[in-house]
């Protein structure tokens, strides 16, 4: 099978400039698969599941493990083989009979990618279609490498350089899903506000990607995408509701309710850096900035926190203790550093307040605290001691991201994982 097979619904015009060589097609006269062919998608389906889970497996142990039966699964597999998804690979051991062919998954059929762009840097996963990571690429954005432009060709220049650097042919990535860090429309592609970046407003990031990179891609806001992450194979691995809440330079929410991402209305479900911060009066929220608890406990706003704390101090504090990032002023915190303390208890104090108001309003089983920030072990452990004075947020778990930064590539490269085989294998 070719590997164009997932770029159906995307048609090239060779004459045309390359910006506008992909367009989407619709198709809207095809008619919807007769039941039978339905169903046998459906099953297979099922069965590319199981091997996944499973393999090296035979097909009488795909009987086993789906209760289909043995022409069902026979007529599945050897539609997963033209596909090119499963392949046979030897008999296995036999128990006194014909030895059993055995199957499995042929991860290398493509590969897909994944984007996080944060407030400070571009992280990108290149990974088989078992979402195993190949190789990984990094840049630190510079101010103007953080306009929509300028992060397309710096993600288009990541794929390419993973690609030289795992030995992949670029026509063999498939799909690509970016994470936004800001309100993100994932049904239109665009993010419709970004305030740590520049210029990221109503930005159609989906369709400017796929100019550059001619494959399908998905855009989705960065923190959804670590809760996807987390879910998958991380700290909410099997939990059906839960909060990962993201803090660095901002400050975001990925939801799951019932096992599923929430989004919202309008996309803005888990914009929980507008809460609005005690003792401060309340600010309009306006999508193009950012918000009032974002800018007190984001990792900006601790840092301005250390710097009027210590320029008190006296004698007058060193230039290089001024400058210390957020992360570093936890560091001192956990050392025992009275004014280092004294920041990342405030900070605590206010983050579980946030987390016991999420806690009234979505009931979850538990809240992750993942970012650059939020995942910092004593930021963490004093947030968990005072989320205990709330009584009705009292028995709510607080995690660690058990992913750290890759969980945003994580949740991605499932993202396009998942993309792929609903394409292939239509529901």
């Amino acid at each position: 099978m070719r590997y164009d097979v997932f770029r159906a619904g995307f048609e090239q015009a060779p004459t045309e400039r390359k910006a506008d060589k992909l367009r989407i097609v619709t198709s809207p006269e095809q008619s919807p698969p007769s039941r039978p062919a339905h169903l046998r998608q459906a099953n297979a389906r099922l069965l590319l599941r199981l091997i996944q889970t499973h393999h090296p497996c035979s097909k009488a142990d795909l009987v086993r493990y789906s209760g289909l039966s043995a022409p069902t699964i026979t007529s599945c597999v050897a539609l997963l083989e033209k596909l090119d998804l499963v392949e046979a690979i030897g008999d296995g051991q036999s128990n006194g009979g014909r030895p059993p062919g055995l199957l499995r998954f042929n991860a290398t059929h493509g590969y897909v990618a994944g984007a996080d762009i944060g407030g400070t840097r571009l992280r990108m996963m290149l990974a088989d279609l078992s979402g195993t990571s190949l190789t990984q690429w990094s840049h630190v954005l510079r101010d103007r490498q953080k306009t929509p432009a300028a992060v397309c060709a710096l993600v288009e220049e990541g794929l390419k350089e993973m690609c030289e650097a795992s030995g992949v042919s670029a026509s063999r990535v498939l799909h690509l899903t970016a994470g936004a860090p800001g309100i993100t429309d994932v049904t239109a592609g665009v993010v419709l506000s970004a305030p740590n970046l520049t210029s990221w407003n109503n930005v159609p990031l989906r369709s400017m990607l796929q100019m550059r990179l001619a494959i399908p891609v998905i855009v989705e806001n960065d923190t959804n995408l670590a809760a996807v992450g987390e879910h998958l194979c991380g700290a909410a691995r099997e939990v059906k509701d839960f909060v990962f809440l993201a803090l660095g330079t901002g400050l975001g929410a990925g939801i799951f309710i019932n096992g599923h991402l929430h989004h919202g209305a309008n996309w803005s479900a888990g914009e929980v850096g507008y809460f609005g911060v005690e003792g401060k009066a309340r600010e309009p929220m306006r999508i193009r900035e950012a918000g009032q608890l974002e800018g007190v406990i984001g990792g900006g706003g601790i840092e301005a926190r250390w710097q009027k704390t210590i320029s008190q101090r006296k004698p007058k504090p060193a230039p290089d203790l001024l400058g210390l990032r957020a992360t570093q002023i936890l560091d001192l915190a956990a050392g025992g550093d009275p004014a280092a303390r004294d920041v990342a208890t405030k900070t605590a104090s206010l983050l579980a307040d946030a987390i016991a108001d999420i806690a009234l309003l979505l009931n979850p089983q538990i809240v992750i605290l993942g970012g650059g920030v939020g995942s910092h072990p004593e930021l963490c452990r004093l947030t968990r001691s005072m989320i205990e004075r709330h009584e009705l947020a009292s028995g709510l778990v607080i995690r660690s991201s058990a992913l750290g930064t890759q969980a945003q590539l994580r949740g991605a490269v499932s993202t396009s994982v998942e993309a792929m085989q609903a394409h292939i294998l239509p529901k």
